[in-house]
């Protein structure tokens, strides 16, 4: 496997993953008043999702020949927790769009020169679990359908990866597989009515007999296997591990939007009162204040975990040397203590700041429902990944294909 340098790129400019942090900055206000429509609209605004194209949020896992930063799982953590301070779901369409091109890169040459070539960013989307379609063989190529729910950042997608089962005749034996699709072959249904994250667009894109060149196929292990971590000539983001990578890069969101949460919770605690009690301000209370500095231990704890799970994929991304499976486990486990810890966060917050979260508008409550919605994405799920964990501590075979 290798990225071959295209020649029409010319000057491209080179932004660092500092710029990166410090335009999200500046944005940031911008982002954090559009999170408002985003969660009303139930997509990201242009606006905003410009602002981050601007920014270089969706060039990180692009390799530095197309334009790209060439960053790692640690940089998408640091840079999906700012955004995610702002809006959470911006943030979470940044990881889809990333984890996506990361995934395109274990395709073929001629597919990754034909999506990230022109040098521009690229806005992708991906389905890597739910099952919905099927490719069959015809000429040079595939005849694909399908529909594929989950689709998040489905309403700015320019590419998607999906889940289709490869069979080289209409009744021959099907074989696990993924296929890239551009955004001209499938329609969005809207599918995705929720009380959280509901900016992010995880719709349904459905395909109806549309055909791609078979260069834009490749089967489940060469798409989500252990074997391109091994290619010396590889480059780093080829063999970041990809759903380690993943399970880690979406917790950030949630993560993000709990600093802002505690941090909203703690500005307002100076003027609001405890109902029905001789508390005034809340910061009167000691119960409060106690609670809060608990809730700030969760959530370092949590940005703690998801920091050694991404340091321990991008480690591994630089040797053509595959994460152990115990180490993959770990990683799992880890993210699932991460997005438990958030959600007592958000919990124990909500109990603190009262009733009034649950008014529409209140950015406390969104804050509130996007991290208990994202927290629960099933690579992030506390319940199989703790699973995932225990089973590799004790060295069993875990109860997931590919961790």
């Amino acid at each position: 496997m290798s990225i071959e340098s295209p020649h029409h790129l010319g000057n491209v400019p080179r932004t660092s993953i500092t710029e990166v942090i410090e335009r999200i900055h500046e944005i940031g206000p911008l982002l954090r008043s559009n999170a408002i429509a985003a969660d009303r609209d139930r997509r990201v605004p242009d606006e905003s999702m410009d602002a981050l194209e601007a920014a270089g949020a969706f060039s990180l896992l692009i390799p530095e020949r197309f334009g790209g930063l060439g960053a790692g799982a640690a940089d998408l953590v640091d840079v999906a927790r700012l955004i995610g301070r702002f809006d959470p779901a911006a943030s979470w369409v940044t990881v889809i769009s990333n984890g996506s091109a990361m995934l395109a890169l274990r395709f073929p040459q001629t597919s990754i020169d034909r999506i990230f070539g022109s040098g521009r960013p690229v806005r992708m989307s991906s389905i890597i679990v739910s099952q919905g379609g099927h490719a069959v063989r015809e000429a040079d190529g595939y005849r694909i359908s399908g529909k594929w729910p989950f689709a998040s950042n489905s309403l700015h997608a320019q590419w998607a990866v999906v889940v289709v089962p490869i069979q080289q005749t209409p009744d021959g034996e099907a074989v696990p597989g993924y296929a890239l699709v551009r955004e001209d072959q499938w329609e969005v249904l809207d599918t995705w009515q929720t009380i959280g994250m509901r900016g992010t667009g995880s719709n349904t894109l459905a395909v109806s007999e549309g055909w791609i060149p078979e260069d834009q196929i490749v089967t489940a292990d060469q798409l989500l296997g252990p074997a391109a971590e091994t290619l010396p000539d590889a480059l780093d983001i080829q063999r970041l591990a990809p759903v380690s990578t993943m399970s880690t890069a979406i917790a950030a969101p949630s993560l993000g939007a709990a600093d802002a949460l505690l941090e909203l919770v703690a500005e307002q605690a100076h003027q609001r009162g405890i109902t029905y009690s001789n508390y005034r301000p809340q910061t009167t209370s000691e119960a409060f204040v106690r609670g809060l500095g608990e809730v700030r231990a969760k959530i370092d704890g949590a940005g703690l975990l998801l920091e050694r799970s991404a340091k321990s994929v991008d480690a591994a991304s630089r040797e053509p040397n595959p994460l152990s499976p115990a180490d993959r486990a770990r990683c799992r486990n880890d993210v699932a203590h991460a997005a438990h810890s958030l959600t007592d966060a958000a919990n124990d917050l909500a109990w603190l700041y009262g009733t009034a979260l649950f008014a529409d508008t209140n950015p406390v409550g969104r804050l509130w429902r996007d991290i208990n919605t994202g927290t629960r994405h099933a690579l992030v799920a506390s319940p199989l990944g703790y699973e995932i964990g225990g089973a590799g501590y004790l060295g069993l075979e875990p109860p997931a294909p590919i961790v």
